[in-house]
């Protein structure tokens, strides 16, 4: 499933919370939705991915170029993370960063886009939705990502515990 994990408006917290696996996730499936959304938008770019056309995180960064550029900017990020956790040198480029990293966003800038400015992200959250965004992530990443709670030279995120929620008894 495509996801970016908004745990926290700062997107230098947010990179520090993911757990292992959705680091390197976040690299491929949000760089996917990076080139596929630039292309909805008309932009034209050799070897770019596209898929997940419809899917609610991609609709949103084809809304708005600042949609976009957040989206981007959540990538970088989980790049920076990503050598920090694995000790890649700072030259090494992950392959999805590389390909949506090809996508000029001056260029994009010029584009047709539905929407002007920033609007809060889709909560691709299953049940565990909420009046804000990153409350909503955390109470997914607590209840529904558990399985996967691995930081390579991270602390567990701080919260974590006060968003857990005991399973709904059966009639």
């Amino acid at each position: 499933m495509v996801n970016a994990f908004w745990l926290d408006r700062d997107l230098d917290v947010v990179r520090r919370w993911l757990v292992d696996r959705h680091v390197t996730s976040s690299l491929l499936e949000c760089s996917m939705v990076l080139t596929t959304a630039a292309q909805v938008r008309g932009y034209e770019g050799e070897d770019l991915y596209f898929t997940h056309e419809d899917h609610p995180l991609t609709r949103w960064a084809a809304e708005s170029h600042e949609n976009w550029l957040r989206l981007r900017a959540y990538v970088e990020a989980a790049h920076e993370e990503w050598r920090y956790r694995w000790e890649h040198d700072t030259d090494r480029v992950h392959g999805s960063w590389a390909t949506a990293s090809t996508v000029d966003p001056s260029a994009l800038a010029d584009l047709d886009w539905p929407s002007d400015g920033f609007v809060d992200p889709p909560q691709v959250t299953g049940e565990w939705g909420a009046d804000d965004y990153v409350e909503a992530y955390r109470l997914y990443y607590a209840n529904e990502k558990r399985h996967l709670f691995e930081w390579t030279k991270r602390e567990r995120p701080p919260w974590v515990d006060d968003y857990v929620r005991e399973p709904a008894a059966e009639d």
